[in-house]
């Protein structure tokens, strides 16, 4: 069953499959905002924290991130298919970065796995 981008399902799906999943986030901690403006039907915002040695999407807010990430739905799609890599895209300056760029670094192997697990989700765009 496919879900929809950066819907609740699209988060549970993520949830489910991250626990199952959970090596790479044993003993991580940091919460980051990811804002995509230009989302079909308006900005989506979505919280990825990593707590309790996993990680979890939630949709919405969240207060106090230690990084907020800005990205197009176009790069922020390209990310979640596994087609185009998140540093890249950064250094590219197609993701905008503010806060606390060293957990960004301290996460870096977490963030790999973050990457694995949402491509693979049957997701739709």
């Amino acid at each position: 069953m496919s879900v929809r981008f950066l819907s609740k399902e699209w988060a549970d799906e993520f949830n489910t499959r991250a626990a199952a999943d959970n090596a790479a986030f044993k003993g991580k901690k940091g919460t980051f905002m990811n804002v995509i403006p230009d989302a079909p039907g308006g900005e989506v915002r979505y919280a990825l924290r990593f707590a309790d040695d996993t990680a979890t999407i939630t949709i919405g807010d969240v207060a106090d991130p230690e990084v907020t990430m800005n990205q197009s739905y176009e790069t922020g799609a390209a990310i979640n298919r596994g087609e185009l890599d998140g540093q890249k895209a950064f250094m590219q300056g197609k993701v905008k970065l503010t806060g606390k760029m060293i957990k960004m670094m301290q996460l870096r192997g977490a963030l790999t796995q973050i990457s694995k697990v949402l491509a693979s989700i049957d997701t739709d765009y």
